[in-house]
């Protein structure tokens, strides 16, 4: 498997999230986390320039960011990555309209800081999974039934955990 890197940094409007390598399950969740403890930062660029992958459950995560800034007046999220990388890692999902794209990175205000991705147990990465893939096949597409397969079926493994804690206690 190839490695990955999870970079953050600061530029002048906001943050930048770069992914270098591959944009998976394990590292999504701390990219969520980044931007959820940056709420006064303007724009969040994440940085595709260096990333060669994107998983289904990264995809998801990317809209939530795409959402969350929404919801604020005046925040932007945003995807810097070239023509070509756009195409290789949202083409086959339809989301190349859904994103707004810049060609370049901003230029960070200092050294991008590496970070660790946070280690969720079971049941909170089941969950964080289970909501990225509702995003994406509520989104549509040719893929949506998928995504809601992945989503209703975790849903279920999910209560039944849950249910079995509850007849434990």
């Amino acid at each position: 498997m190839i490695a990955s890197e999870f970079l953050i940094g600061q530029f002048a409007e906001g943050i930048i999230v770069r992914i270098v390598g591959r944009g998976t399950l394990q590292n999504s969740p701390a990219f969520r986390a980044v931007v959820e403890q940056s709420p006064r930062a303007r724009v969040v660029v994440f940085d595709a320039t260096a990333c060669d992958y994107v998983d289904s459950t990264f995809l998801g995560c990317l809209i939530w960011t795409k959402k969350a800034c929404e919801t604020r007046p005046v925040r932007r999220f945003v995807i810097a990555a070239s023509p070509s990388t756009r195409i290789k890692l949202f083409s086959t999902s339809s989301l190349a309209q859904y994103f707004d794209f810049v060609d370049a990175c901003p230029e960070p205000l200092g050294e991008l800081v590496k970070i660790d991705p946070q280690k969720l147990d079971l049941e909170a990465l089941g969950q964080h999974v289970m909501r990225c893939h509702e995003l994406l096949a509520d989104l549509g597409g040719d893929q949506a039934d998928a995504f809601r397969h992945v989503a209703d079926r975790l849903a279920v493994e999910l209560g039944n955990r849950a249910q079995a804690r509850s007849a434990g206690e």
